[in-house]
């Protein structure tokens, strides 16, 4: 195909000229590559940098402003006076301004409004995020270098996870590892972003090994190698849970099922040689223990908090105020993603979020229907697709034991999948 006529379809010279290049990783080749990009492309990976290593954070001279914001609200600004920019159409979109409508009515009607528009601006964010991520990540290689940069932060905090870990001797800690300071400094929470961040870095690596030297590919296995560590040392058995699941999806997904099955039970042994006794013990007793007992009446809590308002729930982050005043208790957090949204949100807010899991896993079902047709199977963003599949199953189940419906797990990974599904359309419209 022409070079014109691929431009003419939406692909820029610089894309159909450099893909091939990039999937080397050679750093000359991004590097040339980054710098024809514009403003926004720049923009969003600095954000993407400040939201998942926070140098703000961890170097206090450096924390003078609103870094993320100032970065959102400028991206939006010349995404909106941009010439000729066609915003990309998806269900999600539709299903996610739907959400945000009852996030704004649950607000209003919250037990506490206050509380409510105290904290709205960090899904406001996600909301933001994700029309900027859909349509600014709009090509094969922006896509590649994006996803790049998004595993290289994840290994910057599974590395210092697992240096953590050696400094106790490869032990069980009762408060586990984290992730370094921001969303993942909790051990649980760092725990959920290794399921997220290991299908992602396998099916990377699976995506590109046959354009890589040996010694390139023996250093990215250091990635999925890491993330596998981070969630033992977490000492979240949900954690492990969810990363046995992806592991399990894994092997349902590969068409080398024998070789796959060897690889799987390799990795369990492997693992669970690792797994600190405390940690089995701590399984052992799983649903029996206080903190099985805790997070089942905090379920139920949550659930009776829904029968109350089963509309748009007790109000949008107003949990805490609502376990104090309906039940006498003490604020604790429910503890489930599922169980925060149907008593934040009602079931209004609970049948959209699952709609987006489902239409999650739909766009990048049909993702591979188009690609498949063009005798696509081994690309790159095929393969990807089937990582970001893994990286919400890993979410779904680690995020079943822990509250995080307003963390980065699923915004994230759902605008990443709308980007790439828009981008295997491009790769369709331009074979027209």
């Amino acid at each position: 195909m022409q070079e014109s006529a691929i431009v003419a379809k939406g692909f820029p010279v610089t894309d159909v000229q450099t893909t091939a290049d990039l999937e080397c990783l050679r750093v000359r080749d991004i590097w040339a590559f980054c710098k024809s990009q514009d403003i926004l492309f720049w923009l969003l990976n600095i954000y993407l940098f400040f939201e998942y290593v926070r140098p703000q954070t961890l170097y206090p001279v450096l924390d003078i402003m609103p870094y993320n914001r100032i970065i959102i609200i400028v991206m939006l600004f010349l995404l909106m006076v941009k010439k000729n920019i066609k915003l990309v159409h998806n269900v999600e979109n539709r299903l996610l301004l739907l959400f945000f409508g009852v996030v704004l009515l649950s607000s209003i009607f919250a037990i506490s409004p206050g509380i409510a528009f105290d904290t709205i601006a960090v899904f406001i964010s996600w909301l933001l995020i994700y029309f900027l991520i859909t349509n600014i990540i709009n090509t094969e290689s922006r896509f590649q270098i994006f996803m790049l940069m998004f595993l290289l932060y994840n290994f910057k905090m599974s590395q210092y996870a697992l240096r953590g870990w050696a400094r106790i001797g490869f032990g069980f800690g009762k408060e586990g590892t984290g992730g370094g300071p921001g969303w993942f400094e909790n051990s649980g929470e760092f725990a959920i972003e290794m399921c997220v961040f290991l299908p992602l870095a396998i099916y990377f690596i699976i995506a590109l090994k046959d354009r890589w030297p040996k010694w390139k590919i023996s250093i990215f296995w250091l990635l999925p190698l890491t993330a596998i560590a981070g969630i033992i040392s977490s000492s979240s058995r949900g954690a492990l849970v969810g990363g046995f699941a992806v592991m399990a999806w894994i092997l349902l997904k590969s068409q080398k099922k024998i070789l796959a099955a060897l690889v799987l039970t390799l990795v369990c042994f492997l693992a669970y040689t690792m797994v600190p006794e405390e940690q089995v013990s701590r399984f052992n007793k799983a649903g029996e223990d206080q903190t099985s007992l805790a997070r089942t009446e905090r379920w139920e809590k949550g659930l009776k908090m829904a029968e109350m308002y089963p509309i748009l729930g007790v109000g949008y982050g107003n949990w805490a105020i609502a376990d104090v005043r309906i039940f006498s208790g003490n604020g604790s957090l429910s503890h489930n993603v599922f169980v925060e949204c149907v008593s934040e949100l009602g079931y209004s807010g609970l049948v959209l979020y699952i709609l987006m899991i489902l239409y999650t896993l739909v766009n990048n079902y049909r993702t591979r229907i188009i690609l498949r047709a063009r005798k696509m199977e081994n690309g790159f963003i095929y393969v990807m697709s089937h990582g970001l599949d893994g990286a919400l199953i890993g979410f779904m189940v680690s995020g079943f034991f822990v509250t995080v419906l307003y963390y980065p797990y699923f915004w994230i990974n759902m605008a990443l999948t709308v980007a790439l599904h828009n981008i295997a359309q491009k790769h369709a419209i331009a074979e027209i």
